[in-house]
């Protein structure tokens, strides 16, 4: 027993120096173990709260910020792309390539942004053409160049100039070719013959005024459905660079009439003369053989043409007169001329104007 008493109190002493040594009790110990467990549930409802909200910025960020800027991005890179193939749609080498692999390695709208797709493409655009003047130029040192909607014949010199002064927009639409024409007649007023200030030889551009009627929608005044119509007039050119290389005046302002009065003393009669000179009579008179050839060369040479520069400088002369205009004009504008020949008007490049202009 005594044995059994000692044991039992070795052990109490024991016992008691273990919740000393830890200056704990049983008590103690299972409140902080619970203490140990909330705190690592509010550790993990505070990563799992961050989570959440880690996740919903960046859904925020991706669809507010990053979602817009990268379609930005992408719209921009397949709108230089789209560029570059309407601009070198003709382009059959490398140099599209090329230009199309230096978009795809911009990573930015900014750096995007800096490419300047026209300027890359002018140079190929403007020597392409160059190579193609020299390719078509005919005998007379001339080609077509066709725009969109027009056709015209230039000789090399004035087509370089017009290929070095336009933008590379519109060296892409150009195309190059041999100059194919034919000569036709045109039946023209004075108004749509350039005031009949041209001769023989002398360039022209040709253009295309239409008509048309447009109604307005129906609207209701005072109850009452009204319908407008307007004309409205707007101008084409069809062709340009057409030499002329022939006129004929109509004969009606070829009738010259003169008239002579005569006075004398009082007691003298008043005498009056008149004299009438028909150009047209003449003409036939000299086919015919009856008027000496030298005389009438000298009187008649380039009669229309001298009378039309007397008109202009007197700023006086007849409107009504009618001419017939044979024009050198590319072969696929003809049905266009002639289909239009009331609506067209004869007009005068500056760069290639006759000697009388003075700018």
């Amino acid at each position: 027993m005594k044995d059994i008493k000692e044991k039992l109190q070795e052990y109490y002493i024991n016992l008691t120096k273990v919740f000393d040594t830890e200056n704990d009790s049983p008590k103690l110990l299972h409140r902080k173990s619970f203490s140990k467990r909330e705190n690592e549930e509010l550790l993990t409802g505070i990563i799992v709260v961050f989570l959440i909200i880690t996740i919903l910025l960046s859904f925020v960020y991706y669809f507010l910020v990053f979602a817009p800027q990268q379609e930005e991005f992408n719209n921009l890179k397949q709108e230089k792309i789209n560029k570059v193939h309407s601009l070198l749609s003709k382009d059959e080498n490398h140099n599209k390539e090329a230009i199309i692999s230096e978009i795809e390695r911009c990573n930015d709208v900014e750096s995007l942004e800096k490419l300047d797709v026209e300027a890359m493409c002018y140079p190929i655009l403007k020597n392409s053409l160059i190579e193609e003047l020299k390719e078509y130029k005919d005998k007379y040192n001339r080609v077509e160049i066709h725009s969109d909607n027009s056709t015209d014949i230039m000789n090399i010199n004035n087509a370089t100039n017009y290929i070095n002064s336009r933008d590379s927009t519109t060296l892409s639409t150009l195309h190059i070719g041999p100059v194919d024409s034919v000569i036709i007649p045109l039946s023209i007023n004075r108004k749509q013959a350039a005031s009949g200030l041209i001769t023989e030889g002398d360039v022209v551009d040709i253009y295309k005024t239409n008509n048309y009627l447009q109604d307005e929608s129906e609207s209701q005044v005072e109850n009452q459905s009204q319908n407008d119509t307007f004309n409205i007039t707007y101008t084409t050119k069809i062709v340009g660079g057409s030499q002329i290389v022939s006129i004929l005046r109509s004969k009606d302002s070829a009738s010259i009439e003169q008239n002579l009065e005569l006075s004398e003393s009082p007691k003298s009669r008043n005498l009056s003369q008149s004299s009438s000179l028909d150009i047209q009579q003449i003409l036939s008179s000299k086919a015919a053989g009856t008027y000496d050839e030298k005389q009438i060369k000298i009187m008649l040479e380039d009669y229309g043409t001298r009378l039309s520069n007397y008109e202009r400088t007197s700023n006086i002369g007849e409107l009504d007169v009618e001419y017939i205009i044979m024009l050198e004009v590319p072969r696929n504008s003809v049905e266009n001329l002639i289909d239009n020949m009331d609506n067209i008007i004869l007009t005068i490049p500056t760069y290639d104007a006759p000697s009388w202009v003075n700018l």
